[in-house]
């Protein structure tokens, strides 16, 4: 799992037939190389203006302490998806930058903030 550095998921949705009337969050689990499991939510997946071709995973874990952010890689292995570091800092930066702006504008709208993630 070298494009993960060491990290494995294991994905869990909600089931979208629920009528209950409000959003669910979508969570996955990380492994860490140490074997650690972090739960995260899923906060979006999102394309950066300034960056053709490759789109971005933000996730919180539940103690919502930091966002973890890869790049996100539809693939055809059983999850369907690959998570891979972003490999430099100016790329990094620019989607930091992007991710930070678009939770500004979500919560300007009072649809997103990140403590209504937590359990």
């Amino acid at each position: 799992m070298g494009d993960m550095d060491n990290r494995e998921l294991h994905e869990h949705t909600h089931d979208d037939g629920c009528d209950c009337g409000h959003e669910h969050v979508q969570y996955m689990t990380l492994r860490l190389e140490d074997d650690t499991e972090v739960r995260c939510a899923v906060v979006g997946i999102f394309e950066v203006e300034d960056i053709e071709g490759k789109e971005y995973i933000a996730l919180v874990p539940d103690d919502g302490e930091e966002a973890y952010i890869y790049e996100y890689v539809e693939t055809d292995n059983e999850d369907g998806f690959e998570l891979r570091n972003i490999e430099t800092d100016e790329e990094f930066d620019i989607v930091e930058e992007a991710f930070m702006a678009m939770l500004d504008e979500e919560t300007d709208d009072g649809e997103y903030e990140i403590e209504e993630l937590e359990e």
